[in-house]
């Protein structure tokens, strides 16, 4: 059975436009992000923080913006300090449990409701409802988990943009709205109506692999049924290769006749741009004719010869002859003299003696010392910037010795002009997937597909995905490529240990038809169609039809701002709200200290619902023992910093000063 996936329009992904969203009335804000990199996912720890009202009951309306093709894997709530772990279960059953919890009968007085917590989900959106039987906050803690584009040794993931303010240190530090970042791992946001924030966790394995070879692959398996879906990613390091610190070059420039002013333009801006790219490397450069001449009067940092090189350039005398074969074997002699890293930059309009054209490269090979490489520039006024082509006719040489054949012409800026892909390796080219038993599937952007960008060219620093459909029988993937004229190769052998990965990011895309959806949505044990989140606890008693929307403060979802009621260290009634009672919450935790017939003053500081500091005055009437009196101090202290003080309308940050009267 094949495949089938759903209109073209979700092929990108149809978590987009739901994801772009920002916070609004109906949606919860964070209050603090935590994140980790698990293989080749990310995982964040969310909190909300969550005022609501006594005996309150609200369906799941409450949105949470998630992480582009993520999903909620668990969570947790606590309430009155004790946490409460949600349990994954069928859509339906944790519909029906909360829905049960509604009675359009009014509940007896006396009798304690039922808490609960539901987390429901779709596409690209979470959402969540809460039943609370007595005022309070709940803290909500959710894990989530969505894939990751690896972009120069750095795996990303786009994340809502107010997570940035809320994220702990270190992933503020990763954020990114960088242009070129977007272009590589979401191609399709071309135009994003508000600047993408992505957060970063480094993935330095590949950097630390031998240079040129810095190139990974895995793929991922996932089985439904009769039908399997693999998953490869193809990533490179941000530098694939190295330039040897013992490199010397001989540039070969072509001083015949046949070379147009435009050629020759470019054949100049070409060398400029080599010389800068390699300044501490060691180079000489030849003109050839009918025969050569050196341009250096011997070999010479790039550096410094790059102001002669370039005058020698724009005053060199045309002559007859395209004699390359005499410019290798006169290179070949240079390079005999000198150890180190070995190659030839030969440049040429590719208008030779019909001997040269059919010359075998074997012959010319010869000529050279053992392990030189040569790469072959192909100059043309038709080109632009500088870009492989095997289809040059001298392509054959450069190939024979591991080297690559690039075609370019005049740019009208040279600074545009980048000659780094002939100094060291910066892409991998001509990417093909062999996959016998698989066919490839449209779900990933095009642009992001291994094999489909120009050439089948990956850039350094970036990674590509591609999608197959098989069966049990299908088999190893392999990945290649050229580095240069080298053949790279990465055997894969699709893991069904990451079967739940590829489930939770097809579930998350949307993109397959309904049957195959249903599977997959189950696969994800995730927040989806398929599963909520759910847990209760308390009495038994239920709420009378509701209580409306049921969020203190008016609807917001966080108190992370805009509640300024309470001020710091105030008391008293303040716009219509009593400060809480905290005395009656403290008091009974020191029963153990035996400070009855204590005064207390407590002064907390707190941030949302977490005690930062206290100080504790006591004051004794008996004058206890300085020993005593340590020993009831410590106590106290100890106690109140266990407390989870239930404060109704949660502030950013504030102060309260508490009277623990002693009991009379």
């Amino acid at each position: 059975m094949r495949i089938q996936l759903v209109a073209a329009a979700l092929l990108v992904s149809s978590t987009a436009g739901a994801w772009s969203r920002r916070t609004t009335e109906d949606e919860a804000a964070p209050a603090v992000v935590h994140g980790k990199l698990e293989g080749s996912n990310a995982v964040f720890t969310v909190r909300y923080v969550i005022p609501v009202a006594a005996a309150s009951y609200t369906a799941a309306s409450t949105g949470l913006a998630l992480p582009e093709l993520g999903l909620v894997t668990s969570a947790s709530a606590t309430s009155n300090g004790i946490a409460h772990a949600l349990a994954m279960m069928p859509s339906e059953e944790a519909s029906a449990k909360f829905d049960a919890l509604s009675d359009d009968a009014e509940t007896a007085p006396g009798r304690d409701k039922t808490n609960a917590v539901t987390i429901t989900g779709s596409t690209g959106r979470a959402e969540i409802g809460i039943a609370a039987a007595r005022a309070g906050v709940v803290t909500i803690d959710l894990t989530i988990a969505a894939p990751t584009c690896f972009y120069r040794n750095v795996r990303y993931v786009k994340v809502p943009a107010e997570w940035r303010t809320v994220a702990d240190l270190a992933l503020r530090r990763t954020a990114s709205t960088d242009k070129a970042l977007i272009a590589a791992c979401d191609p399709a946001d071309d135009a994003p109506e508000t600047p993408s924030t992505w957060f970063g966790f480094a993935a330095p394995e590949l950097a630390r692999k031998p240079s040129g070879d810095r190139v990974g692959a895995f793929a991922s398996r996932l089985a439904l049924g009769e039908d399997h879906i693999v998953r490869v990613e193809l990533g490179l390091a941000s530098e694939l290769g190295d330039v040897p610190r013992d490199l010397a070059t001989v540039l070969l420039v072509d001083g015949s006749r046949s070379m147009t002013s435009e050629e020759s333009e470019a054949q100049r801006q070409l060398i400029a741009s080599y010389l800068k790219a390699a300044p501490e490397s060691r180079v000489q450069v030849l003109a050839y004719a009918r025969r050569t001449r050196p341009l250096l009067p011997g070999w010479t940092s790039a550096a410094q010869a790059a102001a002669r090189v370039d005058r020698e350039l724009r005053s060199l005398a045309p002559r007859n002859g395209s004699n390359f074969e005499i410019a290798l074997a006169d290179a070949a002699a240079w390079l005999e003299r000198i150890e180190g890293t070995r190659r030839i930059v030969l440049v040429t309009d590719e208008r030779m003696a019909n001997r040269l054209e059919i010359t075998p490269p074997a012959t010319l090979r010869r000529l050279l010392p053992a392990g030189t490489l040569v790469h072959v520039v192909a100059v043309d006024v038709h080109a632009q910037e500088p870009r492989r082509d095997e289809d040059a006719k001298l392509a054959p040489l450069a190939a024979a010795t591991d080297g690559m054949a690039v075609r370019l012409g005049p740019l009208d800026d040279p600074k545009h002009l980048d000659a780094t892909l002939l100094v060291r390796p910066i892409s991998l080219d001509d990417v093909t997937v062999k996959a016998p038993g698989w066919t490839a599937l449209s779900i990933s952007s095009d642009v992001g597909r291994c094999g489909t960008e120009v050439d089948g060219l990956l850039r350094e620093g970036r990674s590509c995905t591609w999608w197959g459909e098989g069966d049990a029988s299908s088999g190893p993937i392999a990945v290649e490529g050229l580095v240069w004229g080298k053949r790279v190769q990465r055997l894969l052998r699709p893991d069904p240990g990451r079967a739940r990965d590829v489930a939770r990011e097809l579930s998350a895309r949307d993109v397959l038809d309904e049957k195959l959806k249903e599977q997959v949505d189950r696969l994800a044990h995730a927040v989806n169609n398929h599963w909520s989140l759910y847990v209760e606890w308390g009495g038994a008693a239920k709420y009378a039809g509701g209580f409306g929307f049921g969020l203190a403060g008016g609807g917001s979802s966080c108190g992370c701002g805009g509640i300024n009621d309470i001020g710091l260290g105030r008391s008293g009634s303040i716009g219509g709200w009593d400060p809480p009672d905290l005395a009656s919450q403290l008091r009974p935790l020191l029963a153990a200290c035996h400070v009855e017939d204590v005064s207390i003053t407590v002064t907390l500081e707190m941030t949302m619902i977490e005690i930062v500091d206290l100080d504790a005055q006591l004051t004794w009437s008996n004058e206890p023992s300085a020993a005593e009196q340590r020993t009831q101090q410590a106590c106290v202290e100890d106690a109140l910093w266990d407390a989870t003080p239930m404060v109704r309308h949660v502030e950013p940050r504030a102060s309260y000063v508490v009277s623990l009267a002693p009991k009379i």
